[in-house]
């Protein structure tokens, strides 16, 4: 579990300035952009997965809530409280409307694919 929420962190970790040396501003910043987005789609899935998916499959609770807590965490050090909660709830209602959309069975065994394929053990079934 360490592993996996280590591999999350450093996969979404707000980028330092040293590595604008080797690119140029606006590479940076769509760098940044993606891994800010990044963190709150983590944020929105386990959410998602918490709430739909719960009903189909069996979800591992510690490596969920894991997950969430640190995309949260490292989306507020990196853009503040209040923007962090705003992205949250914009991904959130995205979210929903995508389950709403595709069926929440769909979406579930979508999730499971993408996570079992990243070695991301949230479904244990």
């Amino acid at each position: 579990m360490r592993r996996t929420l280590l591999a999350v962190l450093l996969a979404a970790a707000p980028l330092a300035g040293g590595s604008a040396l080797a690119e140029d501003a606006s590479d940076a910043a769509s760098q940044r952009t993606e891994t800010l987005d990044g963190l709150v789609r983590i944020v929105g899935a386990q959410a998602g997965i918490v709430l739909y998916c719960r009903k189909l499959y069996t979800v591992d609770d510690a490596i969920s809530d894991g997950l969430s807590r640190t995309a949260r965490r490292a989306l507020e050090a990196a853009t503040g409280r209040h923007q962090a909660e705003a992205a949250i709830a914009i991904e959130g209602q995205r979210v929903a409307e995508e389950i709403a959309t595709v069926g929440a069975e769909r979406w579930c065994a979508d999730q499971r694919d993408i996570l079992n394929t990243d070695g991301v053990r949230v479904f244990l079934d």
